[in-house]
């Protein structure tokens, strides 16, 4: 049995979710998903996705803010650790990771009948058919319908990462977005941009700098990825860029990565290197 506790917002939970499924697969394994309610991304997974393996629910969010979820929290997490043979930390996973690579942690994991280990990031490589498993909710569809309606084969993903991604800043500046968009429609006047950020300020810039009916957005969409439906909406975001024929991602973002693995396309980082 494998037991993954994702961990982090919600990109880097997509990571750890889809990765600790492959592993499983790979080792015939049970999947138990500890799924926790917490700052930063404070919202179920089944208000997100329709999973193939057991989830469990939790709460950390506080006994001040929920102290009935957040004991039943602490009981569920210990007796799931009670069944592991051996629990690993997010630090235990990236140690053994950067000693002995993936290999070297799917050997760990294979010679203990039952693992709970917590992570932030993948555990193993993954690409094409990694997120085949992954289906969204039935409240996550119907937010998405309209917008997903709209994008087709002429659909470029645009993905402008900021706030406090200072690397993304620096290294993906808008300046470069609009010369690639521009070329994009030199290349194809069909072009239209789904355009998916987290900055209001970069919406406007795009608005001055694009004929509007070339540029798509959430428009209902709440940019606060600390609520649950800013949440939400990120995730029909994701799941928009996805559906485009490529992405022009942000520079080291996982936002702009996952939506690359999850609809099988191209990304291509608009960076300054």
């Amino acid at each position: 049995m494998l037991i993954v506790e994702p961990c982090a917002g919600l990109g880097n939970r997509l990571l750890g979710l889809a990765s600790a499924y492959a592993l499983a697969e790979r080792l015939g394994r049970r999947l138990v998903v500890i799924w926790k309610r917490e700052a930063g991304c404070n919202i179920r997974a089944s208000e997100l996705f329709d999973l193939p393996m057991e989830v469990v629910e939790i709460s950390e969010n506080g006994l001040k803010k929920e102290p009935i979820a957040q004991l039943r929290g602490d009981r569920e997490k210990k007796k799931w650790r009670g069944k592991a043979s051996l629990f690993l930390e997010c630090e235990d996973v990236e140690r053994i990771k950067a000693r002995r690579g993936y290999e070297g942690l799917f050997e760990t994991l294979q010679k203990e009948p039952a693992v709970y280990f917590k992570t932030f990031g993948p555990v193993c490589a993954l690409g094409a058919g990694s997120y085949r498993f992954l289906r969204p909710g039935r409240k996550i569809e119907a937010k998405g319908e309209a917008l997903f309606a709209r994008l087709g084969e002429h659909s470029v993903g645009v993905h402008v990462r900021r706030t406090d991604h200072t690397e993304a800043i620096a290294n993906s500046p808008l300046s470069l977005f609009l010369e690639r968009m521009e070329r994009e429609l030199a290349a194809d006047e069909k072009t239209e941009f789904f355009v998916a950020t987290d900055d209001a300020g970069v919406r406007e810039e795009l608005k001055a700098a694009f004929p509007a009916q070339k540029l798509i957005f959430n428009e209902k969409g709440i940019i606060d990825r600390d609520s649950k439906e800013g949440i939400e909406d990120a995730f029909v975001e994701m799941l928009a860029l996805s559906k485009c024929r490529k992405i022009l991602g942000s520079y080291n973002s996982t936002f702009s990565l996952l939506p690359s693995y999850i609809g099988d396309i191209p990304l291509e980082v608009v960076s300054k290197s």
